[in-house]
Parts: structure tokens; C-alpha cells; sequence
């Protein structure tokens, strides 16, 4: 009986070493093929919106060619890429924009290459912006399954501050109230009074990044009975907007008193009457 014992011992000791080796060579094999997958060409990002000035201007947009896989690291070898433009586009050649070169190199040692759109912002249509889409055709590697990119070409007007004035509907969740917007004391600010509401906020000169900026208590929201004054204040640089065209505004704010703010936010929509 002992010896039987032993041998059992002795059997299991042997299928436990068997076991680590084939551990072992598995995390080998892990550790050769990690990092060694195919490099893919795409688009940095699936989507976006670009915004232009309607000056009549030809102008350059940029729009990056990156590569993947591997080490997510650059190689030694550049990678050229041909792009196309899909037949799901909206946007027009020759109307809304030219592309007038296909053909890109990624050098060697970098991750990517902006793609070259020439946008005709005299033809672009601020209320019915269209859309253009970039295909990946081909490249010197692989080609991702990411391989399109869909950049809406948006026209916003110049910024003319007093076509802002005026009554606008103003929505907070399911409550809609009437608000008179009207010039403010500095330079860029407007004064929006609803009821016994006031905001003082100040706009971005430039309409292409129509973020809005709340200036610090600059108006009274309300009277708190103990902590005095409530103002807007801005919680971040681009959380409120404004659309140059047809002068509607997006605003989220804190409201804060002297010691603090309080906890979450508002968020108003401005539509002109």
C-alpha cells in the first residue's frame, strides 16, 4: 500500500511540472506575438463639426491620418494612405468644398498626417450644413474597419452683438418664460433679464468658437436670504454657446453666492421671438 501511495506521489508531482511548462510556454508565446499585430491606417476621429466663417474665403482644413496596432508606437518605415471621398456625402465637390490630394505619407518615426479639405465657405449654408465623408481606401499596411470620417461643414455668420437684442423664449427643462436681452456695460456683454432674473454674460468675439463666459457677479440672479446675492458663474470654457446666424443660446451655469457654489447646474435655451 505504501508503494502504491508513492507512486501516486510521484505521478502527481509529474503532472504538476508538465502543468507550469505548459504555463510557461503559453506566457511565452503571449510575450513573442504581444505588440506584433497588423499596423491600420484610419481616421483620428469618426465624426465632427467644423465651423467656418461665411467670408467668401477658400479656406484649409486639416483633418489627421493616424495609424494603429503594434506597439501603438511609431515604426521605422513611412506608411502611405490613399483616401477617397464616400458617396454618402452631402457636401458637393467643386460647391462645398475640393479635395485635391489623396495620397499621404506618414514618415517614418511619426503617427500621423493631416488630410488636406479646401471648404468654399461662400457655398456653405449655415441652417443646412452639409456633410462630407473621408474614406480610407488603401494603405502600404492595413486599412481599420474605422475607416471613414464624417465632418459636417457648418457656416456661422459674423458676429454682430445687436442682433442679439430683443425678446427671446427662454426654456429651462419643461418651463418656458419670456427674456429681454439687451446691450451690457462692457465690451462683448449682454444683459439677459427674465422677470427679476438678471445675467450678465460676454461672448467670444470670434463666432467660429461661439463659447459664451459669465462675468462674475456681474448681475443678481436672486437674494438668498442668507448669503446674500446669487450670480451665474461659468463652469467650464466651452458649456455655453451661442449660434451667430440666427442669434439662439445654450447657457449652463453654477449659481454661486460669496462663499460658494451651489450644488449643480442650470441649463437654459434662448430662442429669438
Amino acid at each position: 500500500m505504501r508503494n502504491i501511495s508513492i507512486r501516486s506521489k510521484v505521478a502527481g508531482l509529474i503532472m504538476l511540472m508538465v502543468a507550469f511548462s505548459s504555463c510557461d510556454a503559453v506566457l511565452e508565446q503571449d510575450k513573442t506575438e504581444f505588440g506584433k499585430g497588423p499596423i491600420l491606417a484610419q481616421f483620428a476621429k469618426a465624426s465632427t463639426t467644423a465651423k467656418f466663417l461665411q467670408d467668401g474665403k477658400i479656406q484649409t482644413y486639416n483633418y489627421p491620418l493616424t495609424i494603429i496596432g503594434g506597439n501603438n508606437e511609431p515604426i521605422n518605415e513611412p506608411v502611405t494612405i490613399t483616401i477617397s471621398v464616400d458617396p454618402s456625402s452631402t457636401a458637393v465637390s467643386g460647391k462645398e468644398y475640393t479635395l485635391e490630394k489623396t495620397t499621404y505619407t506618414i514618415p517614418a518615426g511619426e503617427m500621423s498626417v493631416n488630410a488636406e479639405v479646401k471648404v468654399i465657405t461662400a457655398n456653405l449654408d449655415s441652417f443646412n450644413a452639409k456633410t462630407l465623408v473621408l474614406k480610407v481606401e488603401s494603405s502600404s499596411k492595413g486599412v481599420s474597419d474605422r475607416n471613414k470620417a464624417k465632418i459636417v461643414l457648418q457656416a456661422v455668420c459674423p458676429l454682430n452683438l445687436n442682433s442679439f437684442l430683443g425678446n427671446y423664449t427662454s426654456t429651462t427643462g419643461t418651463s418656458s418664460k419670456t427674456s429681454v436681452i439687451t446691450l451690457g456695460a462692457q465690451p462683448n456683454t449682454l444683459l439677459i433679464t427674465t422677470g427679476a432674473e438678471k445675467i450678465l454674460i460676454e461672448l467670444n468675439p470670434d463666432p467660429v468658437n461661439g463659447t459664451i463666459t459669465f462675468v462674475p457677479k456681474g448681475a443678481v440672479l436672486s437674494m438668498h436670504p442668507s448669503y446674500g446675492p446669487i450670480w451665474a458663474t461659468t463652469i467650464e470654457a466651452d458649456a455655453s454657446n451661442y449660434n451667430s446666424c440666427d442669434m439662439s443660446m445654450d447657457l449652463e451655469f453654477k449659481r454661486c453666492v460669496g462663499i460658494g457654489c451651489f450644488a449643480g447646474t442650470i441649463e437654459t435655451s434662448f430662442v429669438k421671438q
